[in-house]
């Protein structure tokens, strides 16, 4: 294989996002994505997904220079450096996005691929020496030297042995997020609508259906929190077995592995707590805050996490699309000057519907195999980014050669 060192520019036209006035509802709310590093959900997503705000035509048209076409790169270069993406289809990034429109001498999934694995250097350039916030100039980005295969035939060997695990993974991904509504479509029809099982048959009771409460939280359901074992210990995290979740992880999903684990001495000598698998818990404070996620491991969490223990009956699937149901709400009602936060004690006094032991014994019937599967793709998602990310840097080095 052909390698030679080439910087940014050669590969491409370099793009920086620009926001549309928020003023001007007329540039919003269209079918144009506008992505932000928000919406880039890892530092290894292939396509970009559904953002949370579109652009109109007329938006558009008001900045046609940072308008970028599908399979466009583009890699968060503000505050969180490195998170990237292909643009499926006609997009606008905001400002804290440079993006590569890649030129035809080369493959654009290549240049994703060569940026992902000189992710380290892209992240230790942006950090700067300062104590600022991290940041990758247009200009500084154009001028990074990285070592490219040079042959185009072998980039596209290259991309399409990666790629192949990348949508395998993005197929997974979408059938999560359609096990996902199918869940929350039996819960609304089940608790929204109240059209559950032999729903004819059941007297409504003040508006409820009988047997039905609404109560605080605190009645059914304990909850408690974690703690982070002390930093200045590495022994506490060294070597660890013991998965410790942190609020950043818990992102209205299944959990089947943590960031970090920590050793049984830790959980011994700090406030960091074993719970079962199967427990619910939501972010308290944080970006995350309401955020939720089930365990699907023994696991252990920091402070800012609540965990949700069943006094009796066990509410956690209801509870988990319950609480989701209400964020607007659970944000409305933390408090905090420079971020949002909840309380053990708001948490606790929070009035939930709270159904019958048989409706929720049903519902669990109902959800408990769509939440099983999606725990199987996970795994399967697991697998297949582990033997993509082993693969990377042995293609991308050139220690792995392919034939073009």
């Amino acid at each position: 294989m052909a390698r030679v060192y080439k910087q940014v520019f050669e590969l491409g036209n370099i793009i920086t996002g620009k926001t549309p006035s928020t003023s001007d509802i007329s540039l919003w709310n269209g079918n144009i994505p506008f992505i932000t590093p928000t919406d880039i959900k890892g530092f290894d997503v292939f396509y970009q997904g559904l953002t949370e705000r579109t652009v109109s035509s007329l938006g558009a048209s008001k900045q046609k220079k940072t308008v970028l076409p599908p399979n466009a790169v583009c890699i968060s270069s503000i505050a969180t450096i490195g998170k990237m993406c292909l643009t499926s289809c006609e997009s606008i990034t905001n400002q804290q996005i440079n993006s590569i429109v890649v030129n035809n001498a080369n493959d654009y999934r290549y240049v994703l691929y060569l940026l992902r694995y000189n992710l380290p250097y892209l992240q230790l350039v942006g950090g700067g020496s300062g104590s600022g916030t991290p940041i990758i100039s247009k200009n500084k980005f154009a001028k990074f030297r990285f070592l490219v295969e040079d042959n185009l035939p072998t980039q596209q060997k290259i991309a399409s042995i990666l790629s192949a695990y990348d949508r395998l993974i993005e197929n997974n991904t979408r059938r999560i997020r359609l096990l996902e509504q199918m869940a929350e479509n039996i819960y609304k029809e089940w608790f929204v609508r109240f059209r559950f099982p032999e729903h004819e048959k059941v007297e409504i009771v003040n508006g409820l259906p009988k047997g039905w409460e609404r109560t605080k939280l605190i009645k059914n359901i304990k909850t408690s929190s974690g703690g982070t074992p002390s930093r200045n210990k590495g022994e506490y995290y060294k070597n660890g077995t013991i998965p410790w979740i942190k609020t950043g992880e818990l992102q209205d999903c299944i959990l089947i592995n943590t960031e970090e684990c920590i050793t049984e001495d830790a959980v011994n000598n700090s406030s960091a707590k074993l719970f079962p698998k199967g427990t619910l818990l939501m972010a308290m404070y944080g970006v995350n805050v309401g955020k939720l996620g089930i365990s699907e491991i023994e696991a252990t969490c920091n402070q800012a996490c609540c965990v949700f223990t069943p006094k009796q009956i066990d509410y956690k699937y209801y509870l988990f699309h319950y609480l989701k149901s209400i964020r607007e709400y659970l944000l409305s009602i933390s408090f905090g000057a420079a971020q949002q936060n909840l309380s053990q004690e708001l948490i606790k006094s929070i009035r939930v519907l709270f159904p019958d032991e048989k409706t929720n014994i049903s519902f669990v019937k109902e959800v408990e195999p769509l939440f099983k599967e999606i725990s199987i793709i996970q795994q399967q998602n697991q697998l297949l980014t582990r033997q993509r990310d082993l693969l990377l840097p042995r293609l991308m080095s050139g220690k792995l050669e392919v034939k073009s």
